[in-house]
């Protein structure tokens, strides 16, 4: 095997919105200059380049892509490798994986072109043939929701069909077109047949449209964004009580809304209702960086509460963020708690035990807890006899519930509660992680390891939103014409607003129309670089308010195609202009916005990089 030199691509984790688009426009330059005087060095014709970057790549759905900048450099050098046979390495390293140049020489080793260090794993880029794996798919027609056929394992998952949902709503209660629903620990206990009693159906928060009241329902109407408890949650449309249900704030993603409910609500009645908490007390919160935990030490915080919290060390961070310092946090995996926190209080205890854990964790929080403590237990998997704890533990009070027994009533007042909290910057939405319903399984399967913080949410599939307009960028080119008759002939889309660079002047534009309109849309084309910022966000802006947008295709692209070492900083700005900077542009100005339709075209030229055509590449993947 040749010597190599390694070049270590500058890591840009998480940047500021601001910055993304120049970034890779920086990073990529900077990459090609420096490929370009390696392979110009005779020196250095016996060498392979090894490429480094971390979190470029993803190798599965719990292992996100985190450097954008990172990502489009593997485009370019994917062509390079195109060009220059057996010569260049691409190796990526987790995004917080140290630089070892002892792994990194056995993964070179390996004489693999491109490779994804993940731990000990070195994973490979092989073609294979497509499947869906565990993806679940829905019954064709009618309406149906997620829900276990074979209580034990979660393969058995499955959609079902659910036509009392065709039937008119009942007196009092609200349905929803479900747009995304929460997951709880509740949902995978039920799924593996681990939840002592009846568990009730899958799925217990949503957030979504009303799309029909039922008699005696006043204030809320058909078309209101709401959020709250809905009982079978994980299909396209569900019923509730219209108690449960309070309308989503402005800016609020339904994936956003839908995380609120169940962790919020159980946080504020097992400390405000059943506690009793007061402003000067203690608390400690097991499984601190969950979504019940978070939310739980939001609220405390806001009380005036001293806050303690457990969990696993990977995850302290979150506490930190959170504002609990060292003092204050233990593991969640050992019962050093215990001790720790009787130091920390000089052995007082804590006023307030919030508990999800079990076994012997539960033994050692009672006897964390100070002279007439009270002990909230949210779990269900270890419940206590109150009679037996008050024995054992004199003068301390146990109280497990479900928030459901808080009844609709005192549940519609807490929400309201909450959301004034909301409003007024006290408590902020959790971090959160949405899915597909069709992934339900593997979803459920994070949970059930506990490897996620915050919380897990799963949306449903969208249709084509046919009363809003649908924007298409390179709407007049061959592809973007394409997508245009297939959004009008096969999903029904009336209102088009077609964007490219020459607008009505684009050759075959008027023809496009007229073909369009005689199949029933209205079409507009507007000239438009989609690049610059202010120009497209005044075309969105001009869309209107009776149609409004509801749907965004991005097409658009060009190509100034020659080999690594013709290319020039400018002629890379030139092609990474409308697949970065005008990608990044419509997520930016679009993101507040509850689109039904987001889709971006990227060449399989990013993947497999073909030769000359480095700087289209690097746009492709970022894209």
């Amino acid at each position: 095997m040749p010597s190599s030199v390694v070049l270590v691509v500058p890591h840009s984790p998480e940047p500021e919105s601001g910055s993304v688009v120049g970034r890779v426009h920086e990073v990529s330059v900077w990459v090609l200059e420096q490929v370009q005087c390696w392979l110009a060095e005779q020196r250095f014709g016996g060498t392979r380049l090894v490429v480094v970057t971390r979190g470029a790549v993803t190798t599965g759905s719990d292992d996100p892509v985190t450097d954008l900048p990172a990502a489009a450099v593997w485009g370019l050098v994917r062509s390079a490798q195109s060009e220059n046979p057996d010569r260049i390495t691409l190796v990526d390293l987790e995004s917080d994986g140290v630089l070892d140049l002892t792994a990194l020489a056995g993964a070179v080793a390996t004489d693999e072109a491109q490779m994804a260090v993940r731990g000990k794993a070195v994973r490979i880029v092989n073609l294979a043939r497509h499947s869906d794996g565990d993806a679940l798919v829905p019954p064709a027609g009618g309406l149906w929701r997620l829900e276990t056929t074979r209580r034990g394992t979660l393969e058995g998952l499955s959609f079902v069909p659910c036509s009392e949902l065709a039937e008119p709503v009942a007196a009092g209660r609200v349905r929803i077109q479900v747009c995304a629903a929460g997951l709880n620990f509740r949902d995978v206990l039920n799924a593996l047949g681990m939840y002592p009693g009846d568990a009730g159906p899958l799925g217990s928060e949503a957030a979504g449209v009303i799309t029909e009241v039922g008699p005696g329902v006043d204030g809320l109407r058909v078309g209101d964004r709401v959020l709250g408890i809905v009982p079978a949650a994980f299909g396209p449309v569900a019923d509730t009580d219209h108690r449960y249900v309070v309308r989503v704030p402005d800016g609020w993603s339904f994936a956003e809304a839908a995380s609120v409910p169940i962790v919020f609500l159980t946080a504020y009645y097992g400390l405000v209702d059943l506690a009793g908490m007061v402003p000067g007390e203690s608390l400690l919160v097991h499984a601190g960086a969950g979504g019940v935990g978070m939310a739980a030490i939001q609220l405390a915080r806001h009380f005036g509460v001293e806050v303690f919290a457990t969990a696993s060390e990977g995850k302290w961070e979150v506490l930190r963020s959170l504002g609990l310092d060292d003092g204050h946090m233990a593991s969640s995996r050992s019962l050093d708690f215990e001790q720790r926190f009787l130091t920390a209080t000089q052995g007082r205890g804590v006023d307030v035990v919030l508990n999800s854990l079990a076994g012997e964790f539960v033994d050692a929080s009672l006897r964390v807890l100070a002279e007439r403590g009270r002990f909230i237990e949210m779990g269900k998997t270890d419940i206590r006899s109150a009679h037996d704890v008050q024995a054992d533990h004199p003068g301390s009070g146990y109280q497990a519930f479900d928030l459901i027994e808080a009844g609709p009533e005192r549940i519609g007042e807490m929400l309201a509660e909450l959301m004034e909290l909301f409003a007024a910057g006290v408590l902020r939405p959790l971090p959160v992680a949405s899915t597909d319903v069709r992934r339900a399984r593997e979803v459920f399967r994070s949970m059930s390891q506990a490897k996620h913080t915050g919380k897990l949410v799963l949306t449903m599939p969208e249709t084509v939103d046919v009363r809003g307009t649908v924007v298409i960028t390179g709407g007049t080119g061959g592809l973007g014409s394409w997508t245009a008759r297939h959004l009008v002939r096969s999903h029904g889309v009336r209102h088009l607003l077609l964007a490219s660079r020459r607008g009505e002047q684009a050759r075959g534009a008027a023809e496009l129309v007229a073909e369009l309109s005689q199949l029933g849309a209205e079409v507009t084309v507007v000239a438009c670089d989609v690049s610059d910022r202010a120009s497209l966000a005044a075309v969105l802006a001009a869309v209107p308010a009776e149609h409004p947008l509801t749907g965004v295709v991005h097409t658009a692209g060009i190509l100034d195609d020659g080999v690594i070492g013709s290319l020039t900083g400018e002629r890379m700005g030139r092609v990474l202009a409308p697949k970065v900077d005008a990608t990044w542009h419509l997520h930016e100005l679009t993101q507040e916005l509850d689109l039904s339709l987001f889709v971006v075209f990227s060449s399989l030229a990013g993947l497999l990089g073909g030769p000359g055509q480095g700087n289209y590449a690097a746009g492709n993947v970022f894209a």
